[in-house]
């Protein structure tokens, strides 16, 4: 590997000695640093993204059309001499350090677990590559839609309870992004204090003595999602809570990173809480 690493940084030398230039500054090597080179910068900027660019996980997905696909590999981000790369976890352990030590510049989107870390991440980000302005301008529209959806909760008496489920059965306790979205969004995360660990199949045993208000579903529009026999989310009781209980399906391109889009699932659960929590209006405008 390391001859074909050293041979790719001659190919590249040599292109650049005999003049040939490239438009595009910047790489990224997994689905979630994709999302930052797509919304910040232009896309003549664009060296390259992940494959997984155009996937069910990519908020950003529908505008990859055209843009070339790379493989997280030495030989391929050496070939095209990226002025950044953008990683979190792409290309395996320790190669944000075989990258810097060939000389090819790379920061790493930092696993966050809070609001405040999204927002610190993409400034972060956003300054790195020399677009610090558009990301302050997405901060900025994320707080607004915050501020607004927290002004709906103003004068709510209680947080009603959820249940975050995938469809492998799986929750969410405390310590996990989504634990922090389903607070921000004004609900409490009945399994945020189950579990031997941070993701856990969810307690069925828990859910019939305390049923939550509303669910909260994750992934449920993967087409590539495979449930076998064995799997919580083809439980009955499971199933049948879910059919009675007010549900917020949040689309998987908005949950999959821990990033500032996750306002629009906050929205959409917010939504659902605010039903719960909201007097009913009569026709007339009237509470009931």
């Amino acid at each position: 590997m390391m001859k074909a690493i050293v041979a790719a940084m001659s190919a590249c030398a040599g292109s650049l000695a005999s003049g040939i230039a490239h438009a595009a500054t910047f790489a990224s090597l997994d689905f979630c640093a994709d999302q930052y080179v797509l919304a910040l910068a232009d896309r003549e900027e664009i060296a390259g993204v992940s494959p997984h660019a155009d996937t069910e996980f990519s908020y950003f997905a529908e505008i990859t059309k055209d843009l070339p696909k790379i493989r997280p590999t030495a030989e391929e981000i050496l070939l095209l001499s990226p002025d950044l790369v953008i990683r979190q976890w792409g290309g395996g352990y320790g190669a944000g350090d075989l990258l810097q030590r060939f000389g090819v510049p790379t920061i790493e989107i930092t696993f966050g677990v809070t609001f405040e870390d999204a927002r610190a991440n993409l400034l972060r980000i956003g300054t790195a590559m020399g677009k610090a302005d558009r990301a302050r301008l997405l901060v900025e529209r994320m707080d607004r839609r915050y501020d607004a959806m927290k002004e709906t909760m103003r004068g709510a008496a209680s947080r009603p309870t959820a249940l975050y489920i995938t469809p492998s059965g799986t929750t969410s306790g405390k310590g996990t992004f989504i634990h922090d979205v389903m607070r921000e969004a004004g609900v409490e995360n009945i399994s945020g204090d189950l579990g031997s660990s941070p993701w856990h199949p969810v307690n069925l045993e828990a859910l019939a003595l305390h049923p939550p208000d509303m669910i909260v579903a994750g992934f449920y529009d993967l087409r590539s999602r495979r449930l076998d026999n064995w799997s919580l989310s083809r439980h009955q009781f499971l199933q049948r809570t879910m059919a009675e209980k007010p549900v917020a399906y949040i689309p998987s391109r908005q949950i999959a990173c821990a990033a500032w889009f996750v306002i629009d699932a906050v929205e959409e659960i917010a939504s659902i809480r605010h039903q719960l929590v909201s007097p009913r209006a009569s026709v007339n405008g009237d509470e009931e």
